[in-house]
């Protein structure tokens, strides 16, 4: 069994508009012989003038909005070099202004809790028995490859200020995301020994999703990440398209930062409600140097 989500969940009302719901995630490693692992967490409680969330979860989230396609890849959008996601922490506050916006104020502190790679490890204990400028070399590589996939947000001992407008009207819904991180010494420290000696601190993200009704149409855009060495990440563009006929929808995902980009092409069909069957093929390139990776999967998924 492969991508499998366990979901626990509950809700309480506590009467004048007030409600308090709280859920718990466990996943399931595509990998042969991996086990569950914890996943998303959150409380929040939900009142007609705000919501108040505690979570435990992965950071991207309006990153990857805009590709709508329905892709069921093992190596998807997040293991490209275009965008990722890390675990982090977070705490928000939601106000709706009218019907249509709502503003969000968020506090993320980045996932210092991320595990060490073995590779890592055993450099550092290389290079603090003998501190050569090789070993220091070897050190410094092994904590770039570890560090590599991040989006600015799982730099241990961050924090990250988000503010965010939503509109969402009429079949279109649009996230406007500024994030604003501080790292702590010990964090530069460690970004110096790869090279990042003025870490960017600020990004911005946008996606906007329209259903047209015969066909949903996504956009976003990225800026350059935070952790990132100043002046050398690129922006990253995204687009996705979903278009249903019937029990059958077909959608193509699209991303681009740089050299690195990917590309999903997908159909699937709704054997019920709950039931389906999906065909997907993906590509895609980690760097202008680096070959293509072509994969396909064909699943049969049920949600009970």
């Amino acid at each position: 069994m492969t991508d499998n989500t366990f979901v626990i969940s509950a809700g309480e009302d506590l009467g004048a508009g007030m409600k308090l719901s709280g859920s718990f995630t466990v996943e399931n490693d595509t990998q042969r012989g991996a086990g569950f692992t914890r996943a998303d967490q959150s409380v929040v409680l939900s009142t007609s003038a705000y919501t108040f969330a505690l979570a435990n979860t992965r950071s991207g989230g309006n990153q990857g909005a805009a590709l709508v396609a329905p892709a069921n890849l093992a190596d998807d959008q997040w293991t490209s070099a275009v965008i990722s996601r890390a675990a982090i922490d977070v705490a928000s506050l939601t106000i709706p202004i009218n019907s249509a916006f709502s503003a969000s104020l968020k506090y993320v502190e980045g996932g210092s809790n991320q595990a060490v790679s073995a590779g890592a490890t055993a450099a550092a204990v290389t290079y603090a028995g003998a501190p050569t400028a090789a070993n220091k070399a070897a050190l410094a590589a092994a904590i770039k490859a570890d560090a590599i996939s991040g989006d600015g947000a799982n730099v241990p001992g961050s924090t990250t200020w988000t503010a965010s407008a939503t509109y969402a009207a009429n079949g279109l819904k649009v996230v406007a995301q500024v994030n604003q991180s501080t790292y702590s010494d010990n964090a530069k420290a460690v970004a110096a020994l790869t090279g990042v000696t003025n870490p960017r601190t600020l990004s911005t993200d946008l996606s906007a999703v329209y259903d047209l009704g015969v066909a949903k149409v996504g956009l976003g855009w990225d800026a350059a990440r935070r952790g990132k060495q100043d002046g050398t990440d690129a922006a990253a563009t995204m687009f996705g398209v979903s278009v249903p006929m019937g029990a059958t929808t077909f959608g193509l995902n699209y991303g681009k930062r740089d050299t690195a980009s990917f590309t999903q092409v997908a159909a699937q069909y709704d054997l019920s409600k709950r039931t389906n069957v999906n065909a997907s093929f993906g590509s895609d390139t980690q760097s202008g140097t680096s070959g293509t990776n072509d994969q396909y999967r064909l699943s049969l998924n049920h949600s009970f």
